[in-house]
């Protein structure tokens, strides 16, 4: 195992081993330097709850309130998660039967207790986002990717452009587009709907990965929380590696 930790971590991506090496390779970090080393890994950590648990690690917070603070921020990321695989399942089963994208945008936006743009903001986006394949200077890994970072606004946006050309040029139009999707969530799905598979399958298999991610993403989370108290309590190298061994199958 490398002494540097690797900062490329996404707890939807990432295996569960792949994420307590990190951690195991952070304690090798502290033990060479100190505790303080840990917000270097906070400034450049893209992944939000990894970042949050590193920050709260050297606040002055104490036990009860670390694991409170994290425990919420557990859950929120857990939501926001949720709220985005819900967006991509809705999408995906309109390009499935040639929905109203009128309709797709109301049952998304219905996932909020804000509406995060409006119906007129919504089409006007997706409508400029169309244009953008006969733009040859228009970077298409940014326009057209559809991914569980990115803001509930600019997700609705994109999947709404999906929605739009699966009605206007059928589904099988979508699939130019997938080198440019990072969700493996979407273009699993996507590909059942090119593939011909009835709505009814594909929501019923969509569901239940959705619940399968969110299930791992929380024991990731679990880890995490798990992994950074030990750090924080200072605990040895080979005490930690005891405690990741318990989160293994």
């Amino acid at each position: 195992m490398s002494d540097e930790p690797d900062r490329n971590i996404d707890l939807v991506e990432m295996p569960l081993e792949g994420l307590a090496a990190y951690w195991l390779s952070l304690k090798k970090l502290v033990g060479k330097r100190n505790i303080k080393a840990l917000a270097e890994e906070a400034e450049y950590t893209p992944e939000p709850f990894v970042r949050y648990l590193l920050e709260a690690c050297l606040s002055n917070l104490d036990a009860e309130r670390f694991a409170a603070a994290a425990q919420a921020r557990r859950q929120t990321c857990l939501d926001g998660l949720a709220v985005r695989l819900d967006l991509m399942r809705m999408a995906l089963l309109d390009i499935a039967v040639a929905e109203n994208p009128r309709k797709t945008l109301a049952k998304m936006t219905a996932q909020f207790d804000r509406t995060p743009l409006t119906e007129q903001e919504a089409f006007r986006l997706a409508q400029e986002l169309a244009k953008v394949p006969a733009d040859p200077k228009a970077d298409h890994s940014v326009y057209f990717n559809v991914d569980h970072h990115i803001k509930p606004d600019q997700l609705m946006v994109t999947l709404l452009f999906y929605v739009m050309l699966a009605r206007r040029e059928g589904r099988e139009a979508c699939q130019g587009y997938f080198r440019f999707v990072n969700s493996s969530f979407f273009v699993d799905g996507l590909s059942l709907v090119i593939d011909g598979f009835d709505a009814p399958l594909v929501r019923k298999r969509m569901r239940v990965h959705r619940d399968a991610i969110l299930a791992a993403v929380g024991r990731k989370a679990d880890l995490s929380i798990c992994m950074c108290r030990a750090l924080r309590d200072r605990l040895e190298y080979e005490d930690m590696f005891t405690l990741a061994k318990a989160w293994m199958a």
